[in-house]
Order: structure tokens, then sequence, then C-alpha cells
């Protein structure tokens, strides 16, 4: 009895010394933040840098973690605010001023005693207000603000906000049908989904372009609630046909739930199994949101999992004809592989540009993109697999039209260790030739944007705007293996094709955002082997001799990357 009443004794003595300690370990903690945060705001050339921003960013999230009911926490979840505010006049990424509204409003809900409870409703309500233009919800922040802090520094101008935004108080009694209010909104139109072990990507098709904002809701133990991650699209209606509950059960995703919380918008909830991280981005023409998500989720995909759920009917679907198109006698396996642990190459996906309705480039001569790239691709997979020994696919192996989003949503699918990607180019100069290769990047050359724009099928405007898409896409992406690879590949493709051609141009290796790179978890690469514009070059993408040596170039490209790889591996 004596020695457990020592035992209890000591274990007093230690959760009474446990809070001093955490707290001091907090303050240290949150000095060194707002150290690293100073230094920030005092490079400019630090803070055209996404991962600077996310580190100082890093740093004040660890010190809510470490205290979470603290002062210190409430002072660190203002300052992270404050970096995500930051990062959105630096980035202009919609979803990191999403994100300060988030944290100004958790601090409010967690430390409404702080006093800096009302200046963080304050931000909250000027970001509503100005950057997303949402006064209804800035009036509601200024309210609470009036309310719940009438003697705080911030009231006399909260009073002044809501008498400007009168107009935008909450209606009383609530209005009629959120669906029926919208007015001249988009129309979720199809959800699309398909599953990789620790990897779903789901595609929101709309009708016409659409705000949208995306935010995580923890796991929660005390009520045994699963993590969430939702979408809202402003000004858009939901479709009588798309089902309010769609059951996915991929080991990653377990249902996606649409509703209409509020009027002139959509919500789009995934309940997830596990999650470790996710990217939300638009693409255009047509208008849609992909959504990637990552987590430690390893289900056995089946073949019946293989087809890809959506609107309209699954045979129409890009991924869906993709698997049907695998030949009868070689059946599409949806085996995942763990990876490339000896540096082997396993499974490559070999992606013809364009196709369907998408012709791509027209030669002089009236030749179409979509034709040529289809046959070098055949080439190029049937020569892989000779080289190898590996699986090789195809995206396309017929006349289709792919959307460009799903021809690496289907690499990574089946776990693809190489994306190749091939295409023609083409420029108003019809005197300009030779060969490039490009990875996914940020870009500063006007001619690498103007070749993404056309890929993309979009505008130069448009590729600028991805740019900025891209800083949330830049942690993931394999860029030093991809740029890699595309060294060897283009290297190999002017030595060897020399041999045989004149005038072989080397145009180099070129980094650009090209939306048919986007999301790929493996090494990728978009290959322009030649100019349909220029006559000479575009007789030779015609010629399948040029086919076949064009093959051989990549394949003994891709060789010395893979034996890189091996090399690594055996260190």
């Amino acid at each position: 009895m004596r020695l457990f009443r020592i035992l209890l004794l000591f274990s007093l003595l230690c959760l009474s010394c446990a809070g001093p300690v955490v707290a001091a370990g907090a303050e240290q903690a949150y000095r060194k933040a707002t150290e690293s945060h100073q230094r920030l705001m005092g490079s400019a050339k630090k803070q055209q840098h996404r991962d600077q921003w996310l580190a100082v960013l890093d740093r004040f999230t660890a010190v809510v973690e470490m205290a979470p009911g603290s002062s210190t926490a409430a002072d660190a979840l203002f300052m992270a605010a404050q970096t995500c505010e930051g990062l959105y006049r630096v980035s202009w990424v919609k979803n990191d001023a999403r994100r300060a509204v988030e944290l100004y409003l958790n601090l409010a809900r967690q430390h409404g005693e702080s006093s800096l409870a009302d200046d963080a409703l304050a931000r909250a309500a000027e970001i509503e207000e100005t950057v997303f233009k949402e006064k209804g919800e800035a009036y509601r922040h200024y309210a609470q603000i009036v309310e719940g802090y009438p003697r705080g520094d911030q009231a006399a101008a909260a009073r002044i906000r809501l008498k400007a935004l009168s107009d935008h108080a909450p209606p009383s009694p609530p209005a009629a049908s959120p669906v029926a209010a919208v007015r001249g909104g988009g129309e979720l139109t199809g959800l699309r989904i398909w599953s990789n072990a620790g990897y779903t990507r789901i595609v929101l098709d709309l009708s016409r372009a659409a705000e949208f904002t995306a935010n995580v809701l923890p796991a929660n133990p005390a009520t045994g609630s699963e993590p969430r991650l939702y979408v809202d699209i402003a000004g858009s209606a939901a479709p009588q046909l798309l089902s309010e509950v769609t059951t996915v059960e991929d080991g990653l995703l377990r249902r996606i739930r649409t509703g209409v919380p509020g009027e002139n918008r959509v919500r789009v909830v995934f309940d997830l199994v596990s999650f470790g991280d996710y990217k939300v981005f638009p693409l255009e023409d047509p208008y849609r949101i992909v959504v990637d998500i990552t987590g430690s989720g390893a289900p056995e995909i089946r073949s019946a999992d293989a087809e890809l759920r959506s609107l309209p009917p699954a045979p129409q679907d890009g991924i869906g004809r993709i698997l049907d198109q695998a030949p009868a006698e070689r059946p599409l396996k949806i085996h995942i592989p763990e990876g490339q642990k000896n540096g082997k190459l396993r499974r490559i996906v070999v992606d013809a540009g364009h196709g369907g309705k998408d012709p791509g480039a027209v030669g002089v001569s009236g030749v179409l993109e979509k034709d040529v790239t289809l046959a070098m691709a055949k080439v190029l997979a049937r020569r892989l697999e000779q080289a190898f020994g590996c699986e090789v696919l195809l995206s396309r192996n017929g006349d289709v039209y792919l959307p460009l989003e799903e021809r690496t949503g289907f690499a990574n699918k089946v776990g693809a260790d190489l994306f190749i990607s091939i295409h023609a180019n083409a420029s108003t100069n019809h005197n300009a030739y030779g060969v490039e290769t490009y990875y996914l990047n940020f870009s500063k050359n006007e001619q690498a944007m103007a070749v993404a724009a056309r890929e993309n099928g979009t505008t130069l405007k448009q590729v600028g705007d991805l740019e900025l898409i891209l800083f949330d896409l830049m942690a993931n992406s394999k860029i030093n293996e991809s740029s890699r690879l595309a060294a060897e590949i283009q290297k190999s493709l002017v030595e060897k094709l020399g041999r045989h051609y004149k005038n072989i141009k080397d145009l180099g290796v070129r980094q650009g955002p090209f939306h048919v790179l986007l999301g790929a978890t493996m090494p990728s690469v978009l290959v322009e082997a030649a100019f349909l514009s220029n006559s000479r070059e575009e007789g030779r993408l015609t010629d399948n001799k040029f086919h076949e040596r064009t093959a051989d170039a990549i394949i003994s490209g891709v060789r010395n990357f893979a034996n890189a790889l091996e090399m690594m591996a055996a260190r």
C-alpha cells in the first residue's frame, strides 16, 4: 500500500509538471516560428517561393498542436492565418485565402476569450467581402464582433461595415428552396471517379466556370467521425440525375455526398477512410474541378473496380474506354505494383496526344496530329515491351477523345512507372523545325507557354493562371525525375535521329504547365517529335521508318534513365 501511494504521488507530480513543460516548449517554438516569419517578410526573394511560406505555416500549426488550449496557440493561429493571407497576396490562389479565413474563424471559435478573437473575425470578414465577394458571410462575422465583443477595438469599424452591408443581412424568414434560388449559375453535370492504392482522383464536371473552395474536416475520435473533404461550388445547381450519395469504398474514399447547404451553392462532401493530402484545381474547356486525394488506403483492385463511375453512363467515359480497349487476348491487369524497389521498370503508359474530336495540330498538307501521334505511340509501345520486357499500356489505341486529366489519371490508376506523351509540334513560322522534350514545371519562356497553350487547348492567359495552380501541385510531382528523363530522351533523340536525317535541330529540354502532365505520380514527359507545320518534317511524321527510329531513340533515353535508377537503388 505504501508503494502504491508513492507511485500515485509521483504520477501526480509528473502531471503537475507536464503543463509548464509543454507551455514552455510551445512558447519557444512560437518564438522560432515568429523569427522565421520575420525573415520571410524581410526577403522579397523568399516570398516568391511557396515552400518558404508553407514552412512558416507549418511552424505555427505545430505550436497549436503542442498546446492547443493555451494563449500561445491563439497567437500561433493568428500568425498562421496571417501567413496564409500573405501567401494569397503573392500567389492569388483563392484556396490560400480560404485557408486564412478558416484559421481566423478557428481562433474565434476555440479561443473566444482571446484579445485576438475580434481581430480574427474582422480579418475573416474582410477577406470574405473583398476576395470572395461573400458579403453575407462578411456581415455575419461583423455581427459576431458587435454582439460578442462590443467593447473590443474592432467593434466601431464592425458597426460601420454592418451599415454598409445592411442589404446583405440574413433574410428572415429563410428564403425558399436554395436550388430554386440559383439564377444563371452553372450546373454540376457529372461526377467521375477512379482509384489507385493510396490515390483517388475525382472530376466534377460543370456546365460553366464557377468559383469554388475546398476544406478538410479532420477525424474526431470523440464522436467517431472520419475525416472529410468538401468542395463548395458557388452559383451552381445539382441536377436531379446526380445521386445524392455515391458509394466508392476503394479503401481511401468511402462515399461522395452532394447537397445544397445554402443559396447559390452546391457542396460535394468526400467521406474519407484515410487521409494524407489533397489537391483541388480547375481545368478549362470544358470547365471541371479535379480533386486528387492521397492516403494510406490500399484496396485490392478488382476488375469490377476498373470502371469509371460518372454521368454520362460508363460506356462513354474516357477511362472506361481505355479499359475496354485492352486486347481480349491480353486483358488489362489492375494489379498495383509496390514500386521500383530495385529500379526496374514494371509498367509504362504511352499517351498518344489528342484524338477524337480533338485533332491537334494540322500539317501543311492536312495531316492531323492525332493520327500521327497514335501511329507513333503504337510503335513505341511495341518497342518498349521488346526492350524492357515490361507491360506497356496505351492511353488510347483508337481515334477516341480523352480529357487531358484522364490520361495521367489512368497512368496513376494502373501504377505506371513512367508516363510518355507523344505529340507533333506546330508553329505559325513554317520554317520552324526540330525536336524538344517537356516536363511539368513553371516556365519563363514565351515559346514554351505557347506550346502549352496549344497542347492544353487554352489561351495564353489561362496558361498563366495555371502557373498559379501549379504552386499547389509541385510538392508531390516527380519534378526532378521527370527533368532527368526528359534530358535523357532529348539527348538520345538528337543523337540517333541525327544519324539518319539532316537538319535535326536540338530545341532542348523545356518546362511548362501542361494539363496532360498534371497530377502524375510517376516521372512524366511530353515529346514534341517534329513540326507538322514544316513540310519536310510533316513528311517524316507520316513515315513509319521515322516512327521506328524515334521510338528507338526514346527507348535509348529511357534505358539510360532506368540504368541510373537501378544504380541508385543498388546503393
